[in-house]
């Protein structure tokens, strides 16, 4: 799942659209990592495992929240549910990240390709963040 952090408080914090936005640390404590930032804040430079004042200083205007790993956790819970509607073959890959080995599904759902293009939709609709396939 792209931005996979950023994306699920993006849709937690819809004041902050179209805003650059990364998870982690304390900026108030001066301290931290931005474990993840939202496209906007990476176009500006930031980028994972940087330091908060170092994003702030690249990107001034960027707004960082604590991470919510219960959070974060749920909707990946959500993601393998839809995953295992097409396959009982799922490798995790950390929280956000999984392959799925279809090839049993293909005579029901097709190709492999309009099978991750479909659970790519799904994600996209039912949990509100972006998926890439490959």
């Amino acid at each position: 799942m792209n931005c996979f952090y950023a994306s699920v408080e993006m849709l937690h914090h819809p004041e902050f659209a179209g805003m650059p936005l990364a998870v982690g640390g304390n900026p108030e404590a001066r301290h931290g990592i931005v474990l993840t930032a939202n496209y906007i804040a990476k176009q500006k430079g930031v980028k994972t495992g940087m330091a908060l004042w170092q994003a702030k200083q690249i990107c001034p205007e960027i707004i960082f929240v604590p991470p919510r790993m219960d959070l974060y956790l749920r909707f990946s819970q959500m993601a393998r549910e839809i995953y295992s509607e097409y396959t009982d073959k799922i490798e995790p890959y950390g929280i956000d990240e999984a392959w799925l080995d279809v090839s049993d599904s293909r005579n029901l759902k097709g190709s492999g390709m309009t099978i991750a293009r479909e659970i790519s939709h799904r994600i996209k609709y039912e949990l509100g963040v972006t998926v890439s396939i490959g």
